[in-house]
Formats: C-alpha cells, sequence, structure tokens
C-alpha cells in the first residue's frame, strides 16, 4: 500500500522533506501537493537565470531565532514580498550597506529552515543543498521556469 505524500505548511518544511528524499517520483509529488504561488517564486529563485542578488554570497552573521518553526516572528512565505530589495531590478533607491542590513533583520525573523533555504537560493546551492534539480522541477510544473521571472512576489 502506497502511502499519499504530507502536505507541509512551510516552504522550508517542504523543502526539508524534499531533501530527505531519494526517488524523483515523490519529490514530484510533493512538489505537487504543496504547489503555491510562494513555491513557484522560492522555485523561480532557485532555477530562474534572470535572478541576480545584490547581498554577497555566503551567510552573514547574523542572530538567531531559536523559536519553533510557526512561532517565529515571521515566515518566508509572507517574506517573499520583500526579497525585491536584494535582487537585480528591484529597487534603486537602497544603499548596499542598507540592503545588507535589512537581509539580516530578515534572517533575524525566520526559522533556521527558512534560512538555510533562503541562504541556498542566494548562493545558487539549493539543488546541491536540497537534491530538487530543475529536471524535477520541470516534471512537477512544466514551463514553471520557462514563464518571465518577475522580481516582485504578489
Amino acid at each position: 500500500m502506497k502511502t499519499e505524500p504530507k502536505k507541509y505548511r512551510s516552504i522550508g518544511e517542504v523543502f526539508d522533506a524534499i531533501k530527505t528524499l531519494t526517488k524523483n517520483a515523490d519529490k514530484v509529488a510533493v512538489l505537487q501537493l504543496n504547489a503555491s504561488p510562494a513555491l513557484g517564486y522560492v522555485l523561480h529563485l532557485a532555477y530562474h537565470p534572470d535572478v541576480k542578488w545584490l547581498v554577497p554570497e555566503g551567510t552573514p552573521p547574523y542572530k538567531k531565532e531559536n523559536a519553533a518553526m510557526g512561532l517565529t516572528p515571521s515566515i518566508l512565505t509572507k517574506e517573499l514580498r520583500t526579497l525585491y530589495l536584494y535582487l537585480e531590478g528591484g529597487t534603486t533607491g537602497i544603499n548596499q550597506m542598507r540592503r545588507e542590513q535589512l537581509f539580516i533583520q530578515l534572517l533575524e525573523r525566520l526559522h533556521e529552515s527558512e534560512v538555510e533555504l533562503l541562504i541556498a537560493l542566494k548562493d545558487k546551492t539549493f539543488s546541491k543543498t536540497y537534491k530538487c534539480t530543475k529536471a524535477v522541477v520541470d516534471q512537477a510544473f512544466p514551463g514553471l521556469l520557462q514563464a518571465a521571472f518577475r522580481v516582485e512576489f504578489h
């Protein structure tokens, strides 16, 4: 008897689950079950060639939020609307030092699993870290990565 994949509450939980799976079909099933505009935006951040981050590589020094998932001051799904601040084409009215300060403040509001996800997206290590390849994404959502990337998330 085959069990159905679990529906997860947060983007971080979805990708934490995917990195434990070995079969691409199971990864596709989890992605499809958890399909949302937020998940699509995150996958664009991971693989779309037009995505250029304006914050330096690596994990900046920040104060980790030790609360359990769901009890942190914010969640990545809510914060996606602010990511334009850190992406090329998002805004020009902010200097680099302020941009980096805001990015650190963002990390301090998120659960550790979502911080790891955001850093992997920024540093282009998503595929390696989460074992979710572009081919898996194409299989789960045909045409998603060929669609134009919009810097602002709505």
